[in-house]
C-alpha cells in the first residue's frame, strides 16, 4: 500500500532484487519469482497463512478513495435495511468522500441485512469488466455479489458505438444478451429497466443545470 504503482520493475527497486533485462520474457519470469518469495517472506511476518486471510488483510490496508468506483442500485426491504442505507449514505459524505460519496464493499457487506443490491448500469462493475474483456470466472464472480442484474434498453448505451468501444447495435443488444445468460447461470433475476431521470420532458432542463453545476 505504500508504492503508487506496482510494475515489475518498481517492485524489484522496492525489494531491492538488483538490475535484470526487462521485458524479456525469462528475465521478467525469474524476477517475478523473486518478488513472490519475498511476499511470501513478509505475509510470514504478518502471520497471514491462506488465501482469505490476505484478502481480508489487503482490504483493510487499502484506500477506497484511491479506487475506481462503479455504480450500483440499493434496494430497501425493510425498516433495517432503512437503517443501513441511511448508515451507508454517511459513510459516503463523511468518511469516503472523494469528488463524490462513495460505499467501499466492505462495509456494503457489514451493513447488507435489509438491502437488494443491483448491478447498475454501463457504468457498474459488471458492465464494466463485461466491457473489459475480463475472464468469464472473474465476471461471473463480480455477478455473484449482486442480488439482481440489470439490462437496459440499448439507446441508452449508445454512445458506446459513438466512442468506438462497441461495433453497432447488435453489438450493444449481445451485451444485455451476455448479462442475461450470466443471470440465469447464476440463479440471479435480471430485471429490464430504462434508466430515466425525469419523468416529464421539460425536466430535463433542470437536470441539465444540475449536471453543468457538477461539470
Amino acid at each position: 500500500p505504500d508504492l503508487k504503482k506496482h510494475k515489475l520493475d518498481t517492485l524489484a527497486e522496492y525489494y531491492q532484487l538488483g538490475d535484470f533485462n526487462h521485458h524479456r520474457a525469462c528475465d521478467d519470469a525469474a524476477m517475478l519469482a523473486a518478488i513472490y518469495v519475498k511476499m511470501i517472506a513478509s505475509m510470514r511476518e504478518q502471520d497471514i497463512k491462506s488465501f482469505e486471510q490476505l484478502k481480508r488483510d489487503m482490504s483493510a490496508n487499502s484506500n477506497p478513495l484511491n479506487l475506481k468506483p462503479y455504480h450500483q442500485i440499493i434496494l430497501v426491504k425493510n425498516k433495517i435495511g432503512l437503517k443501513n442505507l441511511y448508515k451507508l449514505i454517511s459513510f459516503g459524505f463523511l468518511k469516503y468522500y472523494k469528488r463524490h460519496p462513495r460505499i467501499p464493499k466492505t462495509e456494503l457487506e457489514k451493513h447488507r441485512e435489509g438491502l437488494i443490491i443491483g448491478s447498475a448500469c454501463e457504468a457498474g462493475e459488471l458492465f464494466t469488466a463485461i466491457l473489459d474483456g475480463r475472464t468469464d470466472q472473474e465476471i461471473e464472480q463480480i455477478a455473484s455479489f449482486y442480488d439482481y442484474l440489470e439490462i437496459q434498453p440499448i439507446g441508452n448505451n449508445r454512445f458506446l458505438i459513438r466512442d468506438g468501444k462497441i461495433k453497432d447495435d447488435e453489438g450493444l443488444r449481445d451485451l444485455n444478451r451476455q448479462i442475461y445468460a450470466i443471470g440465469k447461470k447464476l440463479g440471479k433475476p435480471v430485471c429490464a429497466t430504462c434508466d430515466a431521470h425525469f419523468l416529464n420532458k421539460e425536466d430535463e432542463i433542470y437536470r441539465s443545470i444540475l449536471q453543468a453545476g457538477m461539470k
